[in-house]
C-alpha cells in the first residue's frame, strides 16, 4: 500500500471524534488502502458508494457485493444523506467530490480515522513498516482465518481475486495494514503493532532515517501500556528503535524478531531455492520449528517469523500458524507469477523502494536453473523518489542481467530515465532500453528474453497490466520463428 502524497486536505474529524459510516463514500474506493475499507463496511451492512478514476476489476467485485461506485469524479455522486467522506492524501484537494463535501457540511473523514472506527470493540493488530508489511498483513489474515478465528482483516493487497484484501469477519480480532507514509499512522490506535523493516522513505513526508525511528516510536507511545510491539530488528533502524523503547518505563511489551543471537525470535538456516523458502525458527523458552512457505524471498522468511511471534504472544496457537503458513500463497503483485510463454516465467513485483527491488531480484534469482537470467522491466513510482534514491536503484537494479526502464505516466523527466540508465550501467548492471511507452518496454523485453529466463514487471503503476502483453509477445517470437 503506498500513499505517499504530501497531506493537503484537511479532516473534518480525526481520528478519536465519533464518525458515523453508515452511510459512506470513498473518494479513490479503488486504491489499494480503501478498496479493502470499503469491502469491510459493505459486510457490515452499511450504504457504501464510491468512485475511482478508472475501472479495475476490484470495483466491479465491490459493486457485485452491493457497493455503488462510480468511475470518474463528480459532485452528484456524492450521496445527499452521506454520513462521511472518505479520503486518502492521493485525492487532491480540489476533486470535485471533496469539495461537495465541504459545501454541503458532509464529515470528510481520513481512512486512518474511519479504520479506527472499524477496529473499536475488538483486538486491533496493525501491521507496519517500511518493507514487509502487506505480505505479513496478508499472513495473520490469511493464518487466522484458516485457524477459524473469523477475522475482520484490511490488506492493501489481493489475497485471492479482485477486492479479496479486505474481509468483515464476526471473531474477535482485525489485522489492518496501516500506513505511514504520510504520518496519518500516529492516529490510529492498535493493541498489537507488528513492525516489519524500517527505512528511509517517503522523503515528501520524512527527513531521514531517524525521523522514521522517531515517527514509529510516537506510534508505540500512543499504544496501550498493556499492548504488544512485535519488531523486527534486522535493519539498523529497528534496533535503533528497539534500544528507544527499552530505555523508557513501561509502556507496551516488546518482543524482537530477526537473525540476531539477541532476538526473541531468531531464525537461522534461511534460504530459498526454486519457489519456496526455509529456515529454522527459534522462540522464548526453546521453542525450535522449520518454517516452510511455498514463496520464495528470504524477505518472506522474516514476515513469516513476525507472525508466528505476534500469534504466540496471544496466546493463539502458534504451531497450527506455522502450519497453515506452508499453504500461503503470497500477495498479488509480490512476486507473484504473472504468466508463463516460450520456457519464460514472467513474475510482478510491486517494489518501489531500492531495498524492495534488491529483495524481489534476489528472489527472482532464485528461481533459475543453471543458465537462466533475470530480466526487470521497471517503471519508478515518481520523479520525488526517483531524485531521493536514483543511485540507490542504479545498485539494486543491477542486480538482474538485463533492465529496460518504462514510464507511461509522463511524471518522469526523459533525462531522468537516462540518468537512472548510466547510473545501472555504473554499478555493473546492463540497461538494454529506456522506453517510455510501456507497451514496448515489456516487447523489449519479451525479445531480450531466452527459454530459462525469469522476466520480472516491478512497480506499483499500470504496468502489471501489461504482464499478458509479455507472455503474448514471447509466444509470438516462437512462433515467428519456427
Amino acid at each position: 500500500m503506498a500513499e505517499t502524497a504530501v497531506p493537503k486536505i484537511t479532516p473534518s474529524l480525526v481520528a478519536g471524534d465519533p464518525v458515523d459510516l453508515s452511510r459512506v463514500h470513498f473518494v479513490g474506493v479503488g486504491g489499494t488502502g480503501m478498496l479493502p475499507l470499503a469491502r469491510v463496511c459493505v459486510g457490515r451492512g452499511f450504504a457504501v458508494s464510491g468512485s475511482d478514476a478508472k475501472p479495475s476489476a476490484g470495483l466491479s467485485e465491490l459493486e457485485r457485493l452491493g457497493a455503488r461506485v462510480h468511475v470518474g469524479h463528480s459532485a452528484a455522486q456524492v450521496p445527499a444523506d452521506a454520513t462521511a467522506v472518505v479520503f486518502t492524501h492521493a485525492v487532491a484537494e480540489d476533486n470535485p467530490e471533496i469539495r461537495a463535501a465541504h459545501l454541503r457540511g458532509i464529515p470528510l473523514v481520513h481512512r486512518s480515522a474511519a479504520l479506527n472506527v472499524l477496529m473499536s470493540g475488538v483486538t486491533a493488530i496493525g501491521v507496519l513498516g517500511t518493507h514487509g508489511k502487506t505480505s505479513t498483513a496478508g499472513m495473520l489474515s490469511v493464518g487466522l482465518t484458516r485457524m477459524e478465528h473469523a477475522p475482520t482483516y484490511v490488506v492493501g493487497g489481493e489475497l485471492q481475486g479482485p477486492a479479496s484484501g479486505g474481509r468483515s469477519g464476526d471473531g474477535g480480532f482485525f489485522v489492518a495494514e496501516v500506513d505511514e507514509s504520510d504520518r496519518s499512522h500516529l492516529g490510529v490506535r492498535v493493541d498489537v503493532a507488528v513492525i516489519t523493516d524500517i527505512g528511509h522513505d517517503h522523503p515528501e513526508c520524512y527527513a531521514g532515517e531517524q525521523d522514521h525511528v522517531q515517527a514509529y516510536e510516537s506510534f508505540v507511545r500512543g499504544m496501550p501500556s498493556n499492548g504488544l510491539v512485535v519488531l523486527s530488528t534486522d535493519a539498523p533502524a529497528g534496533q535503533a528503535l528497539a534500544a528507544r523503547l527499552a530505555e523508557a518505563d513501561g509502556g507496551p511489551r516488546l518482543v524482537t524478531v530477526g537473525t540476531a543471537s539477541h532476538a526473541t525470535w531468531r531464525l537461522t538456516n534461511a534460504v530459498s531455492v526454486g519457489g519456496s523458502s526455509t529456515a529454522m525458527l527459534h522462540g522464548p523458552g526453546g521453542l525450535e520449528m522449520s518454517l516452510k512457505l511455498r514463496i520464495p524471498g528470504v524477505h518472506q522468511l522474516r514476515n513469516a517469523a513476525a507472525a508466528v511471534a505476534a500469534v504466540h504472544a496471544l496466546g493463539l496457537d502458534h504451531e497450527l500458524l506455522v502450519e497453515q503458513l506452508g499453504y500461503f500463497d503470497g500477495v498479488a503483485r509480490r512476486m507473484s507469477m504473472a504468466g508463463e510463454a516460450a520456457g519464460v516465467r514472467v513474475y510482478d513485483s510491486y517494489a518501489h523502494h531500492p531495498a524492495e527491488v534488491t529483495a524481489d531480484l534476489a528472489a527472482a534469482r532464485t528461481l533459475l536453473g543453471e543458465e537462466g537470467r533475470v530480466i526487470a522491466v521497471f517503471q519508478p513510482t515518481g520523479q520525488a523518489r526517483l531524485d531521493a534514491f536514483g543511485a540507490a536503484y542504479g545498485t539494486a537494479l543491477a542486480g538482474c542481467d538485463q533492465v529496460v526502464l518504462t514510464d507511461s505516466t509522463g511524471l518522469l523527466r526523459q533525462e531522468a530515465l537516462e540518468v537512472l540508465s548510466v547510473q545501472i550501467s555504473r554499478a555493473g548492471g546492463t540497461a538494454r532500453a529506456v522506453e517510455r511507452d510501456r507497451a514496448e518496454a515489456v516487447v523489449r523485453a519479451a525479445r531480450a528474453a531466452r527459454p530459462g529466463d525469469v522476466v520480472v514487471l516491478i512497480g506499483t503503476g499500470d504496468l502489471v497490466d501489461h504482464g499478458s502483453r509479455l507472455t503474448a509477445a514471447l509466444s509470438g517470437l516462437v512462433q515467428a520463428a519456427a
